[in-house]
């Protein structure tokens, strides 16, 4: 038998693991337990992109995003919500298919956050499938624009510059 040793850190402590495998398995543990954590690692959702009420109907099916809406209609029976925002003197609608977040109490006209994932669906084109609908109501919907442009820019900035450390100087 040998130990097969182990080092954690988490944040500023470090821990030490321990542990009786024959040091025949072990090394075939080891891989198997990388190849685990990595298939975990990319089995994750991925991250919900900021859209802009807009931008929702250019989304691809299946796509996770986040948007924001004044709430105009709730359907309970269809369990469906539309969101509306204005830019550039028009309206633009969001539907929203509330059913994992029921039961929910609308406030018509608020305003709400949506997290979710894009479908099609026939006569409506893209909706959002909710996951979370929170009520932000009172929030500066002018300043959130601001703010998600400038998170666009800094991940477009960072994207940039990870494209230019990767890439081999002749």
């Amino acid at each position: 038998m040998s130990l097969l040793r182990s080092r954690r850190e988490v944040g500023t402590d470090t821990y030490n693991y321990v542990t009786d495998i024959p040091e025949v398995f072990s090394r075939e543990l080891c891989d198997r337990l990388t190849s685990l954590q990595l298939i975990n690692m990319s089995m994750l959702p991925p991250t919900a992109v900021f859209r802009l009420p807009w931008e929702v109907n250019s989304v691809k099916e299946g796509e996770s995003v986040r948007t924001f809406g004044r709430l105009v209609c709730y359907q309970p029976d269809e369990s469906r919500a539309t969101l509306t925002a204005q830019h550039a003197s028009k309206e633009h609608r969001v539907f929203v298919q509330t059913q994992f977040v029921e039961p929910f109490n609308p406030i018509i006209g608020a305003q709400y956050l949506v997290l979710g994932e894009t479908e099609m669906y026939e006569g409506v084109g893209v909706m959002v499938r909710a996951r979370v609908l929170n009520c932000v109501d009172g929030v500066n919907t002018a300043l959130l624009q601001k703010a998600i442009a400038e998170q666009r820019s800094f991940f477009a900035e960072r994207e940039c510059k990870q494209g230019e450390v990767t890439q081999p100087q002749d």
